[in-house]
């Protein structure tokens, strides 16, 4: 063992020991590459003050077996609308429930604010805004597996509540990582 000289006083090896082990204890983990897919999903216009379902009104197929880590679907800027979305690898919407869940992914609903102004016959029946997005992340090391080839769907079940028709749109952001 060396012996601390004058120069080196006892405090500073110490300082510099613990300096060390601390930085690489605390390094931040290396980043991992994280995909996007973009589910773009319309009803097509959809009528004032009528229901719009479209089952499949947006698919997304991933080439390769994947692990769905986070769903992201940015709510209407139309806060005359109910929006019922959901992604899943069903066919068709409201195929999930209890033990039978096999391939749901995302579920969201918005209701717009709430604020209706009765009687209204024109401009805007709704008073504020109430528009955030919906998102789920779920814990490190866990996703939804996905295999290869397998359609990932957003069906969508809206009320146009406005006066007005409108074309829904509605976009779902899977966040994911391929395990092939």
């Amino acid at each position: 063992m060396r012996r601390l000289t004058p120069k080196m006083p006892r405090f500073a090896l110490t300082a510099l020991l613990l300096t060390s082990a601390l930085g690489q204890a605390s390094a931040a983990p290396e980043i991992q590459p994280l995909s996007t897919a973009v589910i773009k999903a319309t009803t097509g216009l959809c009528l004032r003050g009528a229901w719009c379902h479209a089952d499949k009104a947006g698919v997304w197929t991933p080439k390769t077996k994947v692990a769905i880590v986070a769903v992201s679907a940015a709510e209407q800027a139309e806060i005359a609308l109910y929006v019922d979305l959901e992604v899943s690898t069903r066919p068709e919407m409201y195929q999930c429930a209890g033990d039978d869940s096999s391939g749901c992914i995302f579920r969201m609903k918005y209701a717009g604010p709430g604020l209706y102004a009765y009687g209204a016959t024109s401009g805007s029946t709704y008073l504020g805004s109430n528009i955030t997005d919906s998102s789920i992340s779920f814990p490190a090391g866990y996703g939804i597996v996905v295999p290869a080839g397998q359609p990932i769907y957003v069906h969508l079940d809206v009320r146009n509540q406005s006066l007005i028709d409108l074309k829904v749109d509605q976009d779902a952001w899977i966040y994911y990582v391929p395990l092939e």
